[in-house]
This record gives structure tokens, sequence and C-alpha cells, in this order.
């Protein structure tokens, strides 16, 4: 038998419940999951959780107090190219022509350790291809602070990269203007140009195809409102509370996730045209969610349903059994769906990690909170099965709570 085609597309950052419009995948001869949980409220860790599966607790790359922003991406990096457990790279090494399309040019690239054969970044703000040049200036404004002091930095050195800057910037802004006027300008964040490349690119096979979308991810309102959306979610962080004029930045959420579903079915749609359907495995799934302002906010060192339940969907090649499940299926179990020696994907108990905000102590302080207290930066599990459902900070051997008839029993196995 030949070597089955591998896609997965990760729509960032959508909700299970939000995710109806992915049923319409079940007509292409898809199968879906119920109960599949991230393993992370945020990208990185869950991204390298889904290629590796292993928990962030193992595999490392996830964020801490004194790693956060770009030594967290370095770090990421320098982690993922020792990683044993890594599927990106299995393929590659098997003569897979593998390839890369990502919306999320911050964290799923390769300078974070996420690196094909053919790497096509996306930049979600103006919905074209990120070029080299962009991509370095981008890196450096974001590792001097402002773009004020990259300004200085390179006035200093005389080079040309300052015209180039000044280029990017002058495209973005033109791109973008429409986006300071309507949010409704906002809901495209590249899924047709993903669509459009896959339409154009030879997928010569075997392949291996990886996506993100970030249709579903914030801004859900128009530009010039990212601060306080921010400072919203770290407020909320802080004192448990939300102002309650600061909903209105989810309000559109469920549009947005619309839109990302139905770039999603285009995307599967134009893939099995171009190739052979029979022989190709395609994974559907998100990487986390998004607290709508309800039960709190964004998808930041929170473990609630909203963040960590996700969609997940599978079509498996013809010839293949399609995989029972357990209770819950963890994202870790991604390599095991694409193992044809696996029958049953899925574990009586599944966990999600959080080990701290990743955002700024900056941030912080420019919204007028202070310093980020230490409680926001203790190592929690969220462990959920049959008839369990418990919160635990590792960081300080406590049990926050412990819902269910095997609560104890799961407890005893852990503190002992």
């Amino acid at each position: 038998m030949s070597k089955p085609n591998i896609v997965i597309i990760v729509l960032d950052t959508l909700r299970e419940d939000h995710a109806q419009g992915l049923d319409k995948l079940l007509d292409y001869g898809f199968v879906k999951y119920q109960n599949a949980i991230a393993p992370a409220p945020w990208t990185l860790p869950s991204h390298v959780s889904m290629l590796t599966g292993l928990y962030p607790s193992e595999h490392g790359i996830h964020e801490t107090k004194e790693l956060r922003g770009e030594e967290l991406i370095r770090y990421s990096r320098l982690r993922m190219s020792t990683l044993e457990h890594n599927i990106q790279r299995k393929y590659k090494d098997e003569n897979y022509n593998t390839i890369l399309i990502s919306a999320n040019s911050f964290f799923v690239t390769p300078i974070a350790g996420f690196e094909a054969g053919h790497n096509i970044l996306i930049d979600p703000i103006t919905s074209t291809i990120l070029t080299d040049d962009a991509i370095s200036i981008d890196a450096e404004v974001q590792s001097l602070g402002s773009r004020t002091g990259f300004v200085i930095h390179n006035l200093r050195k005389e080079n040309i990269k300052l015209l180039k800057a000044a280029q990017l910037f002058l495209i973005r802004r033109l791109k973008t203007f429409p986006k300071y006027i309507s949010e409704h300008f906002v809901r495209e964040k590249g899924g047709s140009l993903a669509v459009s490349l896959i339409k154009t690119l030879r997928l010569e096979e075997p392949f291996f195809l990886f996506v993100n979308l970030m249709e579903s991810h914030s801004p859900y309102f128009r530009y010039g409102e990212g601060k306080k959306y921010d400072c919203a979610i770290l407020k909320w962080l802080l004192t448990g509370g939300i102002n309650p004029q600061d909903r209105r930045f989810w309000r559109t959420y469920p549009q947005h996730a619309e839109r990302a579903t139905r770039r999603a079915i285009e995307l599967v749609s134009t893939i099995l045209q171009k190739t052979d359907h029979s022989n190709t495995l395609i994974i559907v799934t998100s990487d986390h969610g998004e607290l709508l302002g309800d039960d709190g906010a964004g998808h930041i060192y929170s473990l609630k349903d909203g963040n960590i339940r996700v969609p997940l969907y599978v079509k498996y090649p013809e010839g293949w059994k399609k995989k029972k499940q357990k209770t819950y299926i963890p994202l870790t179990d991604i390599p095991k769906i694409l193992d044809p020696s696996t029958d049953t994907i899925g574990s009586d108990l599944a966990i999600a990690e959080t080990f701290s905000v990743y955002r700024s102590d900056r941030l912080f302080q420019e919204c007028g909170l202070g310093n980020p207290p230490a409680n926001l930066f203790y190592h929690k599990l969220r462990i959920l099965g049959n008839k369990v459902d418990i919160l635990f900070n590792k960081t300080l051997e406590q049990v926050e709570y412990a819902k269910g008839e095997q609560a104890q029993e799961v407890l005893r196995k852990l503190l002992h």
C-alpha cells in the first residue's frame, strides 16, 4: 500500500460549541469525534503537543515567569530540533513532501521550530504572503520593543532596512485602512489566500500538509482597540470580573467562527479535488478555544471548557478502520490517529495544563495593573474523565475543586 497523504488543518481559537459548520465535513466521509480536549489554552504549547504526542510538561515548550515572548519562541526552536517525537520531522525523514501554510505568523513558524520543506507564512493583518524581509523586520521590532526603538537602532547602522520597513508599514496602512472603519473587514485573516495557494500549489505525493487558519482568532472588533481588549483580559485574570462594556469585544465571535469553518470546508474540498482522496488522511481541529466575556475573557491562563474543548473531525484513507474512541480524546493523540495500526484513540482521562500568563509585565503596567502577582504563575492541571472533573494547582499541591463520583479516587493516585 502506498504511503498516505497527511493533512492537518488547525482552526486557531475555534471553540467546540461554535464549530457546527464543520458538520458539512461529514458529507466528505469524515468521522466526528466528541470530547476532544486541547492540552493547553493557547497556541504554542498546544501545537507542539499535537505534533509530538507529548503534554506541555513533557515537551517543555510552554510559558513560565522567566520564559515568555521572544525568549520562549527562541527556546521553542531549539527544543523542537531535539524532540524525537515530532511527526513533521518524521514525515520529512520518510521523504514526504512537507508543507507548512500558517496565518499564525508569530507562533506557528520556522522561527519557533515548525519547519517544513516548504514554508509559507501569511500575514493575517493584510492577508498577504510574508516575505523574509517582513519576517525579519517584525522580529526586530518585537525584540526592540517598539517601532521607535527599531528606527533609532537602524538609523545608527545606516542600512537600507529602514526603507524596507517604511514600505512594509505603508502597505499595511493601505491594506488595513478599511479594518479601522468596520469590524466586518477584520473577518478575513488569510483563509482565502490559503485556499488559493492550495489551488495553485503542486502537491507532490506523498505529502504532509499542515495548515493554520486564523479566522476564528481575535481581533473580533475593528482595528485600533487591541490594547483595550488585552487590558480587559488581564483585568479579568486579576479580579475575576469583566466590565459589561468590555463584552462587546466578543459579540461577533460567532461570525468569525462561521468564517473559519467555511474556509476549512473550502480547503478540504480543494485538497480532495487535487489529490488521491482514497489515500489521503485529513484531520480538522483547533488548538484551543476562547472565553467570550461570559465566564471569562480570552484564552490565557484558564482551563475552562470554552478554552479547552475543541472540534475534531477525521477522514481516513480507504481501507483504514475508523478508530474507536474512549471517553475523551486529548489532542496529544493526533500521532495515534495517523498510525494505521492503532484501533482506539482517546483515554478515560484527559489533561490540560497552564503554567502562567504569557503576556509581558510591561503590558500589565501599560494597563495600569502594576506587575502580575505570583498567583498568575502557578502550574495548574484540569483533569477530565467519566464522572471526574478536577482542577489541581501543581505548584502549591492544592486541589482547587474536585467534582464527580470518581474524583477522590483519581486524586489519591495523583497525590501519591
